[in-house]
């Protein structure tokens, strides 16, 4: 499946901001690789993750609350994640972490009652 994040984010820790709106696609990893990044008590099943092994293309500081979305097998897009944190901005070894939409649909009802 295609994802893609998007943000007017840093170009890179410490960075400067864009001019104009920043996407880049990236690969929703497994939550053993995640795991295995951040270890096993940082990462819950309320977060995905989402990036490259090797770096170079993630979200950054600026960036947080926006957009991670994905093209289905029906071609509709859907917010999968939230964009939330990570170590540095695209440092190897470190994957993006986001908040898992679909895992939060049970307390975004509780709470909003809808």
């Amino acid at each position: 499946q295609r994802c893609y994040i998007s943000g007017w984010g840093r170009l890179q820790s410490g960075g400067s901001t864009p001019n104009v709106l920043q996407e880049a696609q990236v690969p929703i990893v497994t939550p053993q690789q995640c795991k295995e990044s951040y270890g096993s008590s940082s990462i819950t099943d309320r977060m995905l993750c989402a990036g490259y092994s090797q770096g170079g293309t993630d979200t950054c500081q600026g960036d947080s609350g926006g957009p991670l979305v994905c093209q289905h097998s029906d071609r509709s897009w859907y917010l999968t994640g939230v964009t939330s944190w990570g170590r540095g901005c695209a440092s190897a070894g470190y994957y993006g972490v986001y908040a898992h939409v679909a895992n939060l649909y049970p307390w975004v009802k509780q709470v909003t009652g809808l």
